[in-house]
């Protein structure tokens, strides 16, 4: 009898140890679990590519990328993406071609010359497909035909605004610095103060500092878009080392455009597209919904170069005697980054 109180003993004193080794196992599982997936996120953090974007400006032009930021589109496609206004397209491409910034907008003027050159960059796509400028003038011109022996305003000379303001006053009936005398003012605010000067009678102008010259008191001759019928405005332009080593990546950016793109230009999202541009770009309500009125037709289907406007801007630079080296529409864009 005491043999089996002995043996009962023992089970109860082997018993708690068998708990407490399960219990232990558990703690250990649970630990290696955790483990596993804390390296398992730091692996998908890690699969993410970064790109550094430049913009020229901040314009409702952009608003494609604004909506990819705010509905993680990007992140979607394992990509960090982040924005970077800088002081004009010059400085940009500048930093484009050190890999500062794996991708760029820019008017394709503006990057023509430097493919043509052997600047190892691409474009990729587009933002918008037809010109984003607007011609304004002083109260007194209220035709081209005005404009004889007066000047008018260019951001400087041989840049993409200077080309398509050359070519407008020419579809217009004027010879640039014959009719004409053309200044140098720097960019759309500097233009815009200009005008209100009296240094210059016209120049063209970009959102939003076009409502900023209405409030002015200066008045619109018409849309660039009205003469210029094909054009990509605010071109997508990417590393060439950073499309050899992540070519994935580039095509994820541009399907994160491309759906974008789609959803701002639901009837149902205006309201939400309007409140996005009030936050990003610091405007009233009404400004906003002018900007995303004058934008919405312009935006281009899944961010496709229009290949019709590519070619006129390689003639026109051409024409304009500001191309130094020959370049084609294969050698300017790749399509292979648009999203099916």
């Amino acid at each position: 009898m005491k043999k089996a109180v002995n043996g009962f003993s023992k089970k109860l004193f082997i018993l708690p140890l068998l708990i407490l080794a399960l219990i232990l196992s558990a703690c250990g599982n649970t630990e290696k679990t955790q483990s596993n997936t804390k390296v398992a996120e730091g692996n998908s953090k890690s699969s993410e590519t970064s790109i550094s974007m430049a913009f020229p400006s901040y314009n409702a032009s952009y608003l494609p990328a604004f909506v990819a930021e705010k509905h993680k589109l990007f992140e979607k496609h394992n990509l960090k993406v982040s924005f970077t206004k800088v002081q004009g397209g010059v400085i940009a491409l500048r930093g484009l071609q050190t890999n500062e910034f794996q991708i760029i907008s820019s008017l394709p003027e503006s990057v023509i010359n430097g493919i043509a050159s052997g600047a190892n960059i691409k474009m990729i796509g587009t933002f918008d497909d037809q010109s984003m400028y607007s011609i304004y003038a002083t109260s007194d011109i209220k035709k081209p035909e005005d404009l004889k022996g007066q000047v008018v305003a260019t951001n400087r000379t041989g840049n993409g605004t200077d080309i398509q303001l050359r070519w407008w006053l020419k579809n217009n009936g004027l010879e640039p610095d014959k009719d004409v005398r053309i200044v140098e003012a720097g960019e759309n605010s500097t233009r815009l103060q200009s005008l209100i000067t009296g240094q210059s009678k016209l120049t063209i102008l970009s959102q939003p500092t076009d409502l900023k010259a209405e409030a002015a008191g200066m008045h619109q001759l018409g849309l660039m878009r009205d003469d210029l019928k094909t054009y990509n405005h605010n071109i997508l332009i990417a590393n060439g080392e950073f499309l050899k080593n992540n070519p994935e990546a580039a095509k994820g950016f541009m399907a994160a455009i491309a759906e974008a793109t789609e959803y701002a230009k639901k009837p149902e999202n205006k309201d939400e597209m309007i409140q996005i541009i009030m936050e990003k770009l610091e405007m009233n309500q009404e400004d906003a919904q002018k900007s995303f009125d004058f934008v919405l037709p312009a935006l281009a289907d899944k961010g496709k170069i229009n290949v019709e406007g590519l070619e006129w801007a390689i003639d026109t630079t051409k024409e304009a005697g500001m191309l130094t080296g020959d370049v084609t529409v294969e050698k300017l864009y790749d399509d292979s980054y648009i999203a099916e």
